[in-house]
Order: C-alpha cells, then structure tokens, then sequence
C-alpha cells in the first residue's frame, strides 16, 4: 500500500501529463527545441509549452540558453535521473501487456566484432524470419562499452564476451570459446612456451581493451616474455591479412581463424597445455522486461550457438 506522502508524490506525477517528461528528455537528447519537436512530430510552440508546463509545476528552471543550445540548469540536471528512470517505467508497462504480442517495434542491438562477422549472420537471418516488423539497430562495440551501454539503457541486447561480474545484468551463458595463438607458416618454429625470452615479432591486435589481447598479454607478462611491438588494427580481416603476410602474430577466438588453419594460410603456434578460453554472453539490464522482439532475438542467438556448436572442426 502507498503512504499518504507516496500517495501524494505519484498522484503528482500523473496530474502531470507524462508527455512532457518525454518532451524534457527528447530536447535533452535532441540539443533544442526545434530538434525536439521534429523528433516529436510536432510543433515547436508545443515543446515550449509543454516545458514551461513542466517549470510551473515544479517550481524551478529547467533550461537556460548558452549561445544557441538549450542547457540544463543546475536543477534541471539533478532532476534526468528521475526522468529517465519514470520513461523507463513507462516503456516496461508497455512491454509487459504486449508479452503475447507479435515482435514489433524497435530493438537495440550491441556486440563484439568478431561475433558480429563469424556468428550473428546465421542469428540475422533466423530474426528476420522470425521477427519481420521489429526495426533493428545493430552496431559494433568493444566488450566493456557492451556492459557499460546496458546498464545506461543505451542498448537493449548485449553479444559479448564475459569481463566480469555485474548484478545488474541478467547474463545469457552462450558457450565458451577458445582462442588460438596464429601466425604464418613461416614463424611456425617461433616457441611461445619457454619463459623468460624476446621474441622478435610483433603482435597484431586492435584496441587496448580487447580482451583478447589483455588474456595473451597478461600471460606474456607472467612467462616474463617480450615482443618487438604491437601494431594496432581495428578489423579482424586485416589482422588476420597481416598476420598471413608474416608481419606478426594474433590471439584470436578460433572460429574467426578456422578457414584460414584449414587452408594452411595461418598455422596455430603452441600456447598453453590448456586451450584458452572465453565465454560469450547474450545480456540485458535485469530491470529490463523482455519484449517480444528481445525475446525473440535471444532464441535465434541460442539457436544459432547451438547449432555452431555442433558443428565439426
């Protein structure tokens, strides 16, 4: 049951219309009014009213003009917290009495590269059968980014790999992989096992914070290995096109280098005694209610890992 003063407080928010919360929030993302109001498809006056609407009743000024942006005051600012959580709300209650619905709407989707290129095309083409009305975004991020855009509601799905624990997300288990040490078949002599040593190649491998390079350059760290340098790349392709022209070695999931082992244009160096591993995740904010859409994906995304697992070689 409410308290009277809990009674009171959301009594209040309903009195105000829900619209011009949204409207706040749209001209917080939109960077203005007009913005706003084409995002809204409605007019500019509008937004203006529904705005000032909003200051009125809650007694404080939203918005004050810096050049020709619109910025949040002070209070305007301690006030998004509660607004984004209320949208949130609102967007979950409807979620919740369409569970029975056909997959609509729109759906966030965020993921590793090397599972976008090697794994999520057998998953697209399950949900576009499946799942034929939902508008889907899908965009390419590194692992932490993943996390860090599921806890902001930036996203609605995360395919990523495990960095760490969060009890904020619920956490999808996918299979782990293993990662495989490759280079060309000329640097197969190269021993990456025996500690303490320099070894002159270079490692090929995109940004810091992949985890595949971490997991190999900690345990270079521990073997008290060196390398001559790293030679940064954002795409898996050209990696593994450097790599087959003998320019260095990588550390990759072995399902992105299966084609080129099979052919003998890489060979895979030995690493460890025990294969690597990883474990890719399907992972959603656990204050999230699961959509259709969503719901959907994460059976074509289980399906799909299923079915790769099964798969020889």
């Amino acid at each position: 049951m409410f308290s009277h003063s809990e009674f009171d407080i959301f009594d209040g928010l309903v009195r105000m219309d829900l619209r011009r919360f949204i409207t706040l929030k749209t001209v917080v993302e939109e960077g203005s009014f007009l913005r706003a109001s084409q995002k809204l498809c409605c007019t500019q006056s509008t937004v203006t009213f529904h705005i000032q609407q909003l200051e009125q009743e809650l007694s404080v000024q939203l918005f004050e003009k810096i050049g020709r942006r619109m910025c949040l005051t002070s209070e305007g600012k301690r006030l998004m917290p509660h607004i984004h959580d209320l949208t949130r709300v609102m967007a979950s209650i409807r979620q919740s009495a369409q569970q029975d619905a056909q997959p609509s709407g729109d759906l966030r989707v965020a993921t590793g590269e090397t599972l976008l290129a090697y794994k999520m095309p057998q998953v697209l083409q399950r949900f576009k059968q499946r799942a034929p009305h939902v508008r889907l975004s899908l965009q390419s991020l590194n692992c932490y980014v993943i996390r860090d855009a599921l806890l902001g509601d930036e996203v609605d799905l995360g395919v990523f790999y495990r960095v760490g624990n969060d009890d904020a997300l619920e956490m999808i288990p996918l299979g782990d992989q293993s990662l495989a040490l490759v280079a060309s078949p000329l640097l197969q002599h190269v021993d990456f096992t025996r500690h303490h040593q320099h070894i002159p190649c270079s490692f090929i491998i995109n940004e810091p914070q992949c985890i595949f390079r971490q997991r190999f350059e900690g345990l270079l760290r521990k073997r008290q290995i060196t390398l001559e340098n790293t030679i940064e790349l954002w795409s898996i392709e050209s990696i593994k096109h450097c790599v087959s022209a003998n320019l260095g070695v990588s550390f990759l999931p072995r399902f992105a280098v299966e084609k080129e082992l099979r052919s003998g244009e890489l060979v895979e160096l030995p690493f460890s005694e025990q294969p690597e591993l990883i474990t890719a995740l399907c992972g959603y904010h656990a204050g999230k209610v699961v959509s259709p859409a969503m719901r959907a994906f994460i059976e074509c995304i289980e399906e799909s890992f299923a079915t790769h697992e099964k798969m020889p070689g």
